[in-house]
């Protein structure tokens, strides 16, 4: 009656499994900085582009 009530522990993942996790996390941190650095790039670029029309080279 007892034995209803108490589950089983979760399965370990696999090595394989492991790594397919692994590396999806690396890919979506990469995407994010990635996104970041262009983002980044992008202010830089539109930032010297108003300086040079207003003349502050």
């Amino acid at each position: 009656m007892t034995d209803d009530l108490i589950q089983a522990p979760p399965a370990a993942p696999t090595p394989l499994e492991e790594t397919e996790l692994v590396r999806a996390r690396q890919r979506s941190r990469a995407t994010v900085m990635a996104v970041l650095l262009g983002l980044f790039v992008v202010l830089v670029f539109a930032i010297s582009i108003v300086k040079i029309q207003l003349g502050h080279g």
